[in-house]
């Protein structure tokens, strides 16, 4: 193994040896502090209860799954075509930024009860509060990846006899996508967050619904066995997006040096 290999080695065990520490610190050590069960379950409970209720941990992480992906590809959608608005048609920046700018300053969770009013109990009203939630970090790497862009760069292209559309597709479009992959990496957990909301406030199926059923029983091993799935599925979703980079953004200075 090379140096830098072992380095890059060393460097991911540190935040694992870190980890086993901690839970072997939790496991042991909140028998002897007196902490209850009930109050803080301890890793081995917590790890049986997953194991246990793992085809309803499944069931419902998938629900939830559902909304977050639908909710984030709206946001992709959108949040790229507001930004090709704003950049293409330069008026328009100082009426959309402020708007999506104020409305990016409201609580998600003062709105989650009137989305439940609007569109119903069902899957509708998750997928839009993961969408309100994951539009705006998307769209201020949108307008920054595909606007600023050097003015040299734009008229060599214009002088080669380059249409918008090439621009677009060659120039635009390439200097873009490593900020909107950035920006994606922003509004997974965003979008996950706005899924599980809404399940808290008006839902019958989800994995925020089995926490909400599982705090009503008192049954803390469960709402740590499904925070658990919830982390899981996160941490499945920020490396399916490196995993992105690594494949078709090898170019960045970021990728190469890792």
């Amino acid at each position: 193994m090379t140096s830098a290999g072992a380095y890059r080695l060393a460097a991911a065990a540190k935040p694992a040896v870190a980890l086993l520490l901690f839970l072997l610190l939790w496991q042991f050590g909140a028998g002897p502090a007196g902490i209850p069960g009930y109050v803080l379950p301890l890793p081995s409970e917590i790890l049986s209860r997953f194991w246990e209720t793992r085809t309803a941990q499944l069931q419902q992480l998938g629900y939830t799954a559902l909304t977050t992906l639908l909710g984030l590809a709206l946001a992709l959608s959108a949040g790229v075509f507001l930004a090709l608005t704003v950049v293409y048609f330069k008026g328009l920046r100082s009426i959309v930024l402020p708007a999506l700018a104020a409305f990016n300053s409201i609580p998600k969770i003062a709105v989650a009860p009137l989305l439940a009013i609007w569109f119903g109990l069902g899957l509708e009203s998750k997928v839009v509060m993961a969408f309100l939630l994951a539009i705006f970090p998307i769209f201020v790497n949108s307008v920054t990846g595909l606007g600023e862009i050097e003015p040299d760069l734009l008229d060599l292209s214009r002088l080669s006899g380059g249409t918008p559309w090439r621009i677009f597709l060659k120039l635009r479009l390439p200097h873009a996508t490593p900020y909107i992959a950035d920006a994606t990496k922003i509004a997974f957990p965003l979008a996950l967050v706005g899924s599980i909301v809404g399940e808290f406030i008006g839902g019958n199926t989800g994995a925020g619904y089995l926490v909400l059923s599982a705090q009503v029983t008192i049954d803390t091993p469960l709402v740590f066995a499904t925070l658990l799935s919830i982390t899981i599925f996160a941490v499945i979703g920020i490396g399916a997006i490196a995993l992105f980079e690594r494949l078709f953004l090898a170019w960045r200075p970021s990728v190469r040096a890792q």
